[in-house]
């Protein structure tokens, strides 16, 4: 299993991504607490997404794009697998489909 955790910088709009890739054939979406890094009071709760191949978690974060387009607020979407991490907003939107292929599959 291929493992990325999500999370989204407006909290509130965690539970429609977590819908959104939830329709996904073949992905396994649980939203669990976050952990707060050391010094911090707390943390956001965080989507992990697993799947058999990195191939379809790349398919999921291409939807991850039009999310943020649509969303009402400007919202960050950070994708972090093992100690990589890639901040997706409205602005480089197309360009982390192609960052985060390069990080699951090489």
């Amino acid at each position: 299993m291929v493992t990325i955790e999500l999370w989204v910088s407006d909290p509130t709009e965690l539970r429609a991504l977590r819908s959104l890739l939830g329709r996904i054939q073949g992905l396994e979406v649980v939203q669990r607490a976050g952990r707060p890094a050391e010094g911090e009071l707390g943390a956001w709760d965080v989507l992990q997404v697993a799947a058999a191949s990195g191939g379809l978690l790349v398919a999921a974060v291409g939807a991850i794009p039009e999310f943020i387009r649509s969303r009402r607020t400007e919202v960050t979407v950070t994708i972090k697998r093992d100690d990589q991490e890639i901040a997706v907003t409205a602005a480089n939107a197309e360009d982390a489909l192609r960052l985060v292929d390069k990080a699951l599959n090489g």
